[in-house]
């Protein structure tokens, strides 16, 4: 069992979510978050923020620290977004191919004049890697930003890393969501061979919910992650706040007919889990989907 006590990790884009787990795991973290809300939300937790911006690189040189993790930010590249970061990928290829990374201020010049500094932030966290040389680096993005890790990777085995980068689905982990991502996996050793870390669930199969792969355990639902709140309390556990036709809330029951639908069930006594998987998926109860 790998003591991670002995371990700290220096958080870019840190939010609260990766501080959690790295506070579970019982190593240190170092956080670098800019948003007045997120680091509200850490300093409640009891995790450490260093400093706010990014692109300040020699911040980071007070603080010891082997492991780097990067969560840059997704919005100009999501496919949910107007893609700003999908149009500029070549530009983002090119740039980083051309090392501007090595010099950070040079970096932010160039993000400067892509209009939008967000996406010349993931390019950071190799600017980090040159400058400091930490012995672990895991970083994680959208689908999109595939061939930025794949380019990266390459720079990274010039410096001595054996580097892996891939899709990961996060219900094979345990995670009660389908969320596909984007990841980069590496070590400074060379007699260390870089690959994914083996999954523990079932791929979620959206066109056969039933199918479950073997060896591994089921994927684990919203409603399972959240306890099943519902059994023998009659009122969903999230309410969707839709409205009868005749305005107002439903006094009957919160949300759609299928909200309703497993109110009533629960009123009946209570419904048989395995059901709920089948038909509902990982979105878990109804009462959330609306």
């Amino acid at each position: 069992m790998t003591d991670f006590s002995q371990h700290a990790v220096l958080d870019l884009f840190a939010g609260s979510g990766v501080g959690v787990a790295i506070k579970q795991l019982g190593a240190r973290e170092y956080g670098v978050e800019i948003m007045p809300e997120a680091i509200a939300t850490r300093e409640a937790n009891g995790m450490e923020t260093i400093y706010n911006d990014v692109w300040e690189i020699e911040k980071a040189a007070g603080y010891a620290f082997d492991t780097l993790w990067a969560s840059p930010p997704c919005q100009t590249f999501s496919m949910a977004g107007r893609g700003e970061g999908r149009k500029a990928l070549d530009n983002v290829l090119t740039t980083l191919e051309a090392g501007a990374w090595k010099s950070m201020p040079e970096l932010r010049r160039w993000a400067t004049e892509l209009g939008d500094e967000r996406i010349g932030l993931v390019l950071t966290p190799l600017a980090y890697i040159y400058r400091y040389g930490p012995r672990y680096v895991a970083f994680e993005q959208v689908p999109p930003v595939l061939p930025v890790w794949e380019a990266m990777s390459d720079e990274m085995r010039k410096m001595g890393y054996s580097a892996w980068t891939g899709y990961l689905h996060s219900e094979q982990y345990g995670v009660p969501q389908t969320r596909k991502r984007a990841y980069l996996i590496a070590k400074r050793d060379p007699d260390w061979v870089a690959s994914p870390p083996p999954v523990t669930h079932s791929k979620y199969h959206q066109r056969t919910p039933d199918r479950l792969d073997p060896g591994v355990r089921p994927w684990v639902s919203m409603a399972e992650a959240l306890g099943w709140g519902m059994t023998e309390r009659a009122y969903p556990t999230v309410s969707t706040g839709a409205s009868t036709s005749g305005g107002g809330t439903d006094p009957a029951a919160l949300g759609g007919s299928g909200a309703r639908k497993f109110v009533y069930e629960q009123r009946d006594g209570g419904v048989d889990k395995q059901a709920l998987r089948s038909n509902y998926g990982t979105g878990g109860d109804p009462a959330a989907r609306g």
